[in-house]
Protein backbone atom coordinates (compact mmCIF):
# COMPACT_ATOMS: atom_id res chain seq x y z
CA UNK A 1 0.00 0.00 0.00
CA UNK A 2 1.10 3.28 -0.59
CA UNK A 3 -0.62 5.91 1.80
CA UNK A 4 -0.67 9.91 0.84
CA UNK A 5 -1.67 12.19 3.20
CA UNK A 6 -4.23 15.16 2.37
CA UNK A 7 -4.29 18.19 4.17
CA UNK A 8 -0.69 17.57 5.95
CA UNK A 9 0.67 20.48 4.01
CA UNK A 10 -1.90 22.71 6.14
CA UNK A 11 -0.19 21.53 9.91
CA UNK A 12 3.33 22.66 8.72
CA UNK A 13 2.49 26.22 7.24
CA UNK A 14 -0.21 26.61 10.12
CA UNK A 15 1.57 25.12 13.65
CA UNK A 16 5.21 24.43 12.04
CA UNK A 17 7.51 21.86 11.31
CA UNK A 18 8.08 20.50 14.71
CA UNK A 19 4.32 19.91 15.06
CA UNK A 20 3.98 18.73 11.51
CA UNK A 21 7.13 16.11 12.55
CA UNK A 22 5.49 15.04 15.98
CA UNK A 23 1.77 14.15 13.80
CA UNK A 24 3.91 12.28 10.81
CA UNK A 25 4.68 10.07 14.26
CA UNK A 26 1.57 9.68 15.87
CA UNK A 27 0.03 9.09 12.04
CA UNK A 28 2.58 5.97 12.04
CA UNK A 29 1.80 4.93 15.18
CA UNK A 30 -2.08 4.86 13.88
CA UNK A 31 -1.00 2.96 10.81
CA UNK A 32 1.31 0.62 12.68
CA UNK A 33 -1.96 -0.34 15.02
CA UNK A 34 -3.84 -1.53 12.06
CA UNK A 35 -1.23 -3.02 10.18
CA UNK A 36 -1.21 -6.81 10.09
CA UNK A 37 1.41 -9.08 12.23
CA UNK A 38 4.53 -8.97 9.57
CA UNK A 39 4.02 -6.27 8.08
CA UNK A 40 6.81 -3.47 7.24
CA UNK A 41 6.34 0.31 7.07
CA UNK A 42 8.30 2.97 6.18
CA UNK A 43 7.85 6.92 5.66
CA UNK A 44 9.42 7.29 2.07
CA UNK A 45 8.21 10.91 1.46
CA UNK A 46 6.81 14.59 3.22
CA UNK A 47 3.86 13.32 3.48
CA UNK A 48 4.01 9.65 1.82
CA UNK A 49 4.04 6.33 3.20
CA UNK A 50 4.55 2.54 2.08
CA UNK A 51 3.12 -0.92 3.88
CA UNK A 52 4.10 -4.24 2.88
CA UNK A 53 1.78 -7.08 4.65
CA UNK A 54 1.32 -10.87 3.86
CA UNK A 55 -1.56 -12.31 2.73
CA UNK A 56 -4.48 -11.56 4.70
CA UNK A 57 -6.71 -13.82 6.64
CA UNK A 58 -10.05 -14.28 5.04
CA UNK A 59 -12.23 -11.95 7.88
CA UNK A 60 -10.24 -9.13 6.60
CA UNK A 61 -9.45 -7.95 2.69
CA UNK A 62 -7.27 -5.55 1.50
CA UNK A 63 -10.31 -3.07 1.38
CA UNK A 64 -11.05 -3.36 4.31
CA UNK A 65 -7.69 -3.04 6.31
CA UNK A 66 -7.33 -0.01 3.39
CA UNK A 67 -10.41 1.47 5.13
CA UNK A 68 -9.58 0.64 8.74
CA UNK A 69 -6.20 3.05 8.02
CA UNK A 70 -7.98 5.89 6.13
CA UNK A 71 -10.45 5.74 9.04
CA UNK A 72 -7.70 5.74 11.68
CA UNK A 73 -6.22 8.54 10.07
CA UNK A 74 -8.95 10.86 9.49
CA UNK A 75 -9.76 10.45 13.30
CA UNK A 76 -9.26 14.21 15.22
CA UNK A 77 -5.93 15.24 16.33
CA UNK A 78 -6.43 17.49 19.19
CA UNK A 79 -2.92 19.14 18.77
CA UNK A 80 -3.76 20.12 15.70
CA UNK A 81 -7.63 20.67 16.05
CA UNK A 82 -7.97 23.31 13.40
CA UNK A 83 -7.02 21.47 10.47
CA UNK A 84 -8.52 17.82 9.07
CA UNK A 85 -5.99 15.07 7.81
CA UNK A 86 -7.21 12.41 5.45
CA UNK A 87 -5.18 9.53 3.47
CA UNK A 88 -5.22 8.48 -0.09
CA UNK A 89 -4.26 4.70 -0.81
CA UNK A 90 -3.37 2.56 -3.84
CA UNK A 91 -2.74 -1.14 -3.35
CA UNK A 92 -1.21 -4.12 -5.45
CA UNK A 93 -1.27 -6.92 -4.98
CA UNK A 94 1.27 -9.78 -5.89
CA UNK A 95 2.35 -13.38 -5.47
CA UNK A 96 6.13 -12.99 -6.46
CA UNK A 97 6.48 -8.90 -5.89
CA UNK A 98 9.35 -7.32 -7.49
CA UNK A 99 9.89 -3.95 -5.13
CA UNK A 100 9.83 -1.67 -8.34
CA UNK A 101 7.01 -3.20 -10.38
CA UNK A 102 4.74 -3.04 -7.01
CA UNK A 103 5.60 0.29 -6.14
CA UNK A 104 4.84 1.52 -9.54
CA UNK A 105 1.38 0.12 -9.83
CA UNK A 106 0.67 0.72 -6.40
CA UNK A 107 1.87 4.63 -7.34
CA UNK A 108 -1.02 4.26 -10.23
CA UNK A 109 -3.73 3.07 -8.06
CA UNK A 110 -2.76 6.16 -5.74
CA UNK A 111 -3.16 8.00 -7.98
CA UNK A 112 -6.56 6.87 -9.22
CA UNK A 113 -7.60 7.29 -5.94
CA UNK A 114 -6.71 10.69 -5.56
CA UNK A 115 -8.86 11.60 -8.21
CA UNK A 116 -11.63 10.51 -6.82
CA UNK A 117 -11.73 12.21 -3.74
CA UNK A 118 -10.35 12.43 -0.09
CA UNK A 119 -10.32 9.68 1.66
CA UNK A 120 -10.32 6.83 -1.35
CA UNK A 121 -8.75 3.93 -1.74
CA UNK A 122 -7.98 1.91 -4.93
CA UNK A 123 -7.07 -1.18 -6.13
CA UNK A 124 -4.43 -2.01 -8.97
CA UNK A 125 -6.80 -4.36 -10.78
CA UNK A 126 -7.04 -5.91 -14.19
CA UNK A 127 -8.47 -2.23 -15.16
CA UNK A 128 -5.85 0.03 -15.03
CA UNK A 129 -3.01 -2.14 -15.84
CA UNK A 130 -3.91 -1.59 -19.24
CA UNK A 131 -3.54 2.11 -18.90
CA UNK A 132 -0.44 1.94 -17.39
CA UNK A 133 0.61 -0.60 -20.45
CA UNK A 134 -0.77 2.23 -22.64
CA UNK A 135 0.84 4.96 -21.14
CA UNK A 136 4.09 3.10 -20.70
CA UNK A 137 3.81 2.14 -24.48
CA UNK A 138 2.77 6.15 -25.43
CA UNK A 139 5.57 7.25 -23.76
CA UNK A 140 8.06 4.78 -25.19
CA UNK A 141 7.07 5.32 -29.14
CA UNK A 142 6.27 9.11 -28.45
CA UNK A 143 10.28 9.83 -29.54
CA UNK A 144 10.35 7.98 -32.92
CA UNK A 145 6.48 8.77 -33.78
CA UNK A 146 7.65 12.47 -34.06
CA UNK A 147 10.77 10.79 -35.84
CA UNK A 148 9.10 8.89 -38.54
CA UNK A 149 6.52 12.21 -38.67
CA UNK A 150 3.41 9.49 -37.55
CA UNK A 151 2.42 12.22 -34.82
CA UNK A 152 2.02 15.52 -35.13
CA UNK A 153 -0.38 18.49 -36.45
CA UNK A 154 -3.62 18.14 -38.38
CA UNK A 155 -5.08 21.13 -39.52
CA UNK A 156 -9.08 21.95 -38.80
CA UNK A 157 -10.37 24.62 -40.77
CA UNK A 158 -12.47 27.73 -39.29
CA UNK A 159 -14.67 29.32 -41.52
CA UNK A 160 -17.38 32.57 -41.71
CA UNK A 161 -20.60 31.28 -40.51
CA UNK A 162 -22.76 33.46 -43.67
CA UNK A 163 -20.29 32.39 -46.96
CA UNK A 164 -18.69 29.34 -45.15
CA UNK A 165 -15.46 30.66 -46.38
CA UNK A 166 -12.25 29.54 -44.99
CA UNK A 167 -10.25 31.83 -42.52
CA UNK A 168 -8.19 30.11 -40.57
CA UNK A 169 -6.76 27.06 -39.47
CA UNK A 170 -6.18 25.33 -35.59
CA UNK A 171 -3.40 22.57 -35.41
CA UNK A 172 -4.69 20.07 -33.79
CA UNK A 173 -2.11 16.94 -32.54
CA UNK A 174 -3.05 13.58 -34.27
CA UNK A 175 -1.24 10.39 -33.67
CA UNK A 176 -2.51 6.65 -34.22
CA UNK A 177 -0.38 4.18 -32.58
CA UNK A 178 -0.01 0.70 -33.99
CA UNK A 179 -0.96 -1.01 -30.96
CA UNK A 180 -3.28 1.21 -29.20
CA UNK A 181 -5.00 3.26 -32.02
CA UNK A 182 -6.09 6.87 -31.72
CA UNK A 183 -3.99 8.73 -28.92
CA UNK A 184 -5.69 11.82 -27.70
CA UNK A 185 -3.91 15.17 -27.62
CA UNK A 186 -4.17 15.82 -23.94
CA UNK A 187 -2.84 12.20 -23.58
CA UNK A 188 0.24 13.12 -25.97
CA UNK A 189 0.85 16.65 -24.17
CA UNK A 190 1.15 14.38 -20.60
CA UNK A 191 3.75 11.71 -22.38
CA UNK A 192 5.63 14.71 -23.61
CA UNK A 193 5.83 16.56 -20.49
CA UNK A 194 6.65 13.23 -18.63
CA UNK A 195 8.90 12.05 -20.54
CA UNK A 196 10.69 15.41 -21.38
CA UNK A 197 10.10 15.48 -24.71
CA UNK A 198 7.44 19.00 -24.15
CA UNK A 199 9.64 21.43 -26.17
CA UNK A 200 10.63 19.51 -28.96
CA UNK A 201 6.81 18.84 -29.89
CA UNK A 202 6.20 21.86 -29.41
CA UNK A 203 8.87 22.67 -31.58
CA UNK A 204 7.42 20.21 -34.07
CA UNK A 205 4.20 22.00 -34.27
CA UNK A 206 5.16 25.44 -34.57
CA UNK A 207 7.58 24.24 -37.29
CA UNK A 208 4.41 22.90 -39.02
CA UNK A 209 2.35 25.68 -38.28
CA UNK A 210 5.08 27.87 -40.11
CA UNK A 211 5.60 25.83 -42.85
CA UNK A 212 1.33 26.30 -43.48
CA UNK A 213 1.70 29.74 -43.47
CA UNK A 214 4.04 29.38 -46.00
CA UNK A 215 2.15 28.02 -48.54
CA UNK A 216 -0.77 30.35 -47.82
CA UNK A 217 1.39 33.10 -48.68
CA UNK A 218 2.67 31.79 -51.99
CA UNK A 219 -1.16 31.00 -52.25
CA UNK A 220 -1.60 34.68 -52.13
CA UNK A 221 -3.96 33.30 -49.12
CA UNK A 222 -2.90 36.38 -46.39
CA UNK A 223 -6.07 36.92 -44.72
CA UNK A 224 -6.30 32.94 -43.42
CA UNK A 225 -4.94 32.61 -39.96
CA UNK A 226 -2.86 29.79 -38.26
CA UNK A 227 -3.24 28.76 -34.50
CA UNK A 228 -1.59 27.45 -32.30
CA UNK A 229 -2.44 25.71 -28.77
CA UNK A 230 -0.07 26.44 -26.12
CA UNK A 231 -0.81 25.98 -22.07
CA UNK A 232 -0.38 29.11 -20.00
CA UNK A 233 2.39 26.67 -18.04
CA UNK A 234 4.19 25.94 -21.20
CA UNK A 235 4.69 29.77 -21.77
CA UNK A 236 5.40 30.38 -18.28
CA UNK A 237 8.51 28.02 -17.88
CA UNK A 238 9.93 27.61 -21.84
CA UNK A 239 11.17 30.12 -24.11
CA UNK A 240 7.86 29.66 -26.69
CA UNK A 241 8.32 33.67 -27.21
CA UNK A 242 11.60 33.51 -28.55
CA UNK A 243 10.61 30.46 -30.58
CA UNK A 244 8.03 32.05 -32.68
CA UNK A 245 9.05 35.72 -32.85
CA UNK A 246 12.59 34.08 -34.28
CA UNK A 247 11.25 31.73 -36.25
CA UNK A 248 8.87 33.99 -37.99
CA UNK A 249 11.59 36.39 -38.64
CA UNK A 250 13.91 33.65 -39.47
CA UNK A 251 11.07 32.76 -42.57
CA UNK A 252 10.30 36.44 -43.29
CA UNK A 253 5.99 35.26 -42.56
CA UNK A 254 3.90 37.61 -41.70
CA UNK A 255 3.62 37.81 -37.64
CA UNK A 256 -0.86 38.71 -37.86
CA UNK A 257 -1.18 35.11 -39.99
CA UNK A 258 0.10 33.19 -36.49
CA UNK A 259 -2.37 32.79 -33.56
CA UNK A 260 -1.50 31.16 -29.99
CA UNK A 261 -4.24 29.83 -28.38
CA UNK A 262 -4.21 29.95 -24.68
CA UNK A 263 -5.67 26.72 -22.73
CA UNK A 264 -7.55 26.22 -19.52
CA UNK A 265 -4.83 25.23 -18.13
CA UNK A 266 -4.00 28.02 -15.03
CA UNK A 267 0.06 29.65 -14.44
CA UNK A 268 1.96 29.43 -11.69
CA UNK A 269 3.54 32.83 -12.38
CA UNK A 270 1.20 35.01 -14.45
CA UNK A 271 3.31 38.41 -14.11
CA UNK A 272 5.52 36.08 -16.29
CA UNK A 273 2.94 34.41 -18.36
CA UNK A 274 1.67 38.34 -18.93
CA UNK A 275 5.43 39.84 -19.87
CA UNK A 276 5.47 37.00 -22.86
CA UNK A 277 2.13 37.67 -24.22
CA UNK A 278 2.72 41.42 -24.34
CA UNK A 279 5.69 40.44 -26.63
CA UNK A 280 4.21 38.81 -28.78
CA UNK A 281 0.97 40.62 -29.01
CA UNK A 282 3.39 43.95 -29.70
CA UNK A 283 4.64 41.98 -32.54
CA UNK A 284 1.05 41.48 -34.31
CA UNK A 285 0.16 37.89 -33.02
CA UNK A 286 -3.09 37.43 -32.16
CA UNK A 287 -3.98 35.80 -28.89
CA UNK A 288 -6.88 33.53 -28.43
CA UNK A 289 -8.69 32.41 -25.42
CA UNK A 290 -9.58 29.03 -26.02
CA UNK A 291 -12.40 26.70 -24.12
CA UNK A 292 -14.04 29.95 -23.02
CA UNK A 293 -16.49 29.18 -20.10
CA UNK A 294 -13.94 26.98 -18.27
CA UNK A 295 -10.57 26.58 -16.19
CA UNK A 296 -8.15 29.75 -16.28
CA UNK A 297 -10.62 31.37 -19.37
CA UNK A 298 -12.70 33.46 -17.13
CA UNK A 299 -14.69 37.13 -17.54
CA UNK A 300 -11.38 38.49 -16.34
CA UNK A 301 -9.73 37.61 -18.56
CA UNK A 302 -12.09 39.70 -21.11
CA UNK A 303 -10.60 42.99 -19.62
CA UNK A 304 -6.88 42.32 -20.82
CA UNK A 305 -6.10 44.66 -24.42
CA UNK A 306 -4.50 41.68 -25.99
CA UNK A 307 -6.68 39.52 -25.98
CA UNK A 308 -8.52 39.57 -29.90
CA UNK A 309 -10.82 36.32 -29.62
CA UNK A 310 -12.60 33.82 -27.40
CA UNK A 311 -13.64 30.46 -28.27
CA UNK A 312 -17.10 29.42 -27.09
CA UNK A 313 -16.25 26.24 -25.78
CA UNK A 314 -17.81 23.21 -27.48
CA UNK A 315 -19.54 22.06 -24.52
CA UNK A 316 -22.17 25.06 -24.82
CA UNK A 317 -22.08 24.60 -28.50
CA UNK A 318 -23.41 20.88 -29.03
CA UNK A 319 -26.97 20.65 -28.84
CA UNK A 320 -27.28 24.65 -28.83
CA UNK A 321 -30.45 24.78 -30.92
CA UNK A 322 -31.99 22.29 -28.01
CA UNK A 323 -31.16 24.46 -24.79
CA UNK A 324 -32.51 27.94 -24.04
CA UNK A 325 -29.47 27.81 -21.43
CA UNK A 326 -26.68 27.51 -23.73
CA UNK A 327 -28.46 29.76 -26.14
CA UNK A 328 -28.95 32.51 -23.44
CA UNK A 329 -24.90 32.16 -22.35
CA UNK A 330 -23.59 31.99 -25.62
CA UNK A 331 -25.61 35.38 -26.74
CA UNK A 332 -24.17 36.87 -23.69
CA UNK A 333 -20.77 35.65 -24.67
CA UNK A 334 -21.05 36.89 -28.73
CA UNK A 335 -22.73 40.45 -27.19
CA UNK A 336 -20.05 40.79 -24.76
CA UNK A 337 -17.48 40.34 -26.98
CA UNK A 338 -18.85 42.68 -29.56
CA UNK A 339 -18.81 45.40 -26.71
CA UNK A 340 -14.95 44.69 -26.40
CA UNK A 341 -14.24 44.56 -29.82
CA UNK A 342 -13.32 41.14 -29.09
CA UNK A 343 -14.33 38.05 -32.01
CA UNK A 344 -16.06 35.62 -30.79
CA UNK A 345 -15.85 32.17 -32.68
CA UNK A 346 -17.51 29.07 -31.69
CA UNK A 347 -16.11 25.20 -31.78
CA UNK A 348 -17.44 21.77 -32.21
CA UNK A 349 -19.92 22.70 -34.58
CA UNK A 350 -21.59 19.47 -35.51
CA UNK A 351 -24.80 19.77 -36.33
CA UNK A 352 -26.71 22.17 -39.21
CA UNK A 353 -29.41 23.38 -37.09
CA UNK A 354 -26.45 24.53 -34.44
CA UNK A 355 -25.09 26.45 -37.06
CA UNK A 356 -28.35 28.15 -37.26
CA UNK A 357 -28.31 29.16 -34.29
CA UNK A 358 -25.12 30.88 -34.08
CA UNK A 359 -25.99 32.56 -36.93
CA UNK A 360 -28.93 33.93 -35.86
CA UNK A 361 -27.26 34.86 -32.23
CA UNK A 362 -24.51 36.68 -34.53
CA UNK A 363 -21.78 34.67 -33.85
CA UNK A 364 -19.24 34.93 -37.40
CA UNK A 365 -16.95 32.47 -37.10
CA UNK A 366 -16.81 28.63 -36.59
CA UNK A 367 -15.09 25.63 -36.67
CA UNK A 368 -16.39 21.82 -36.23
CA UNK A 369 -16.81 18.53 -38.51
CA UNK A 370 -19.83 20.18 -39.59
CA UNK A 371 -17.37 21.84 -42.07
CA UNK A 372 -14.04 19.56 -41.92
CA UNK A 373 -12.60 17.61 -39.89
CA UNK A 374 -8.58 17.93 -39.24
CA UNK A 375 -6.60 17.25 -42.15
CA UNK A 376 -2.67 16.31 -43.46
CA UNK A 377 -1.21 19.73 -43.76
CA UNK A 378 -0.92 19.44 -48.19
CA UNK A 379 -4.99 19.01 -47.69
CA UNK A 380 -5.32 22.29 -45.98
CA UNK A 381 -3.53 24.05 -48.11
CA UNK A 382 -5.32 22.82 -50.66
CA UNK A 383 -8.69 23.68 -49.10
CA UNK A 384 -7.74 27.21 -48.40
CA UNK A 385 -6.79 27.36 -52.28
CA UNK A 386 -9.75 26.38 -53.65
CA UNK A 387 -11.56 28.85 -51.62
CA UNK A 388 -9.12 31.55 -52.51
CA UNK A 389 -10.22 30.66 -56.34
CA UNK A 390 -13.77 30.96 -55.33
CA UNK A 391 -13.37 34.14 -54.19
CA UNK A 392 -11.82 35.43 -57.07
Amino acid sequence: MLIDLDGFKSVNDTYGHRTGDELLAMIARRIEEEAPGGSTLARIGGDEFVLFFPSLRDSLSPSNLASNIIAKIASPYPEVASVRIGASIGIHLAERPRLTETLLRADVALYTAKRRGRNEFCLFDGELDRELQRRQAIERDLHSAMETRSLGPWFQSIVRLDTEAVVGFEALLRWTHPLHGAISPPEIITAARETGMLQLLTQTVFADCCALIEGLVKADCRDVRVAMNVSPRELEAGDIDDMILNGLAAKGLPAPMFEIEITEESPVDPDRVDEKLGRLSHAGISIALDDFGTGFSTLASLKDSRIGKVKIDQGFVRGLAKSREDRLLVKTVIDLGRALGIEVMAEGVEAEADRQVLRELGCRTAQGFLFSKAVPLSQALELAAKQHVKQL
